[in-house]
């Protein structure tokens, strides 16, 4: 999906000698964790959104959210650091 950004359930299906059901339910699990896209209809698919990478480390928004709630508690040197992270790592769609 990194490289294709977009396939059909069906070609995905073909793929990997499964059924498209098989891969529906796949993605029903992997959209728990990662942003994927569902479109439905004759051309619909699944897609990643531009600019998410499965293969980059992001933070969960549970995560990120602790971090924003708890920056002006931390040392004002720390506080950049930790707005670092957030700008590196929080995904945001």
């Amino acid at each position: 999906m990194n490289l294709r950004r977009y396939d059909t359930m069906q070609h995905l299906a073909e793929e990997f000698g499964v059924s498209r059901m098989t891969i529906y339910r796949d993605f029903l699990t992997l959209a728990e964790e990662y942003p994927f896209i569902h479109t439905i209809g004759r051309s619909g698919g699944v897609s990643l959104p531009d600019g998410y990478y499965l293969s980059r480390k992001y933070l969960s928004p549970d995560q990120a959210d602790a971090i924003r709630r708890n920056l002006n508690n931390v040392a004002a040197q720390d506080r950049e650091i930790f707005q670092s992270i957030l700008n590196d790592f929080a995904w945001s769609d």
